[in-house]
């Protein structure tokens, strides 16, 4: 009768089931590393990405450059057609002209402020500051409450203004804005920091 079939020829290499366990781990692992780098990201201080278009906010025009933070998670908008630079702890804009600087910042423990605010001279690049009394008020369409300061300061020369409010969204992260403009500077370089301030918002 001849010898019985001996069935199908074996197949090289490993079961179907291991490869298909293989790539179900490999899945989880890379998985959970791309969690692990998105957190890391998202716990920078302040984590910032530039947006255009329209929020849908109240007084922003649609071709608005909208400045996000995560700690803490709030927005606003650019000063227009200011230069941006968004790198470290700060975010500075500077006017054309070179004759106003708008910088923000942020910070989350006791009495971290107070510093941030004397380093705020390097960043806006002003000298003999003197600060007024600061006053309570509250920023943005949310109202968020603020401590606020203005005064004068060398910048471009004698005569400069300089402003500041910390910002408290709610929570422990909070956010420095600052603006400075020199005595040369115009009322339309002022109103730009403005738009800024005014916009500060939650996300």
């Amino acid at each position: 009768m001849g010898t019985p079939p001996g069935g199908p020829p074996k197949k090289d290499g490993p079961p179907m089931a291991i490869i298909l366990i293989g790539v179900l781990v490999a899945f989880v692992v890379l998985s959970g590393a791309g969690c692990i780098v998105c957190a890391a990201i998202g716990r920078s201080k302040p984590t910032t990405t530039a947006s255009s278009g329209s929020s849908g906010s109240k007084g922003s025009s649609a071709d608005a450059v909208w400045i996000t933070s995560d700690h803490p998670y709030v927005k606003f908008q650019a000063p227009p057609g200011w230069s941006r630079s968004l790198s470290g702890e700060w975010g500075t804009f500077r006017a054309p002209s070179g004759k106003a600087v708008f910088a923000f910042t942020s910070f989350d423990r006791p009495g971290e402020s107070t510093v941030k605010l004397g380093k705020a001279a390097g960043i806006l690049g002003v000298n003999d500051v003197s600060w007024g009394s600061p006053t309570s008020g509250d920023i943005g369409p949310n109202k968020f409450p603020a401590k606020m300061g203005e005064g004068t300061c060398n910048f471009e020369g004698p005569g400069g203004y300089i402003w500041y409010a910390t910002v408290n969204p709610g929570g422990a992260d909070q956010i420095l804005l600052i603006y400075t403009v020199s005595r040369a500077g115009t009322k339309a370089e002022r109103d730009a920091a403005l738009v800024a301030i005014k916009s500060l918002q939650r996300r």
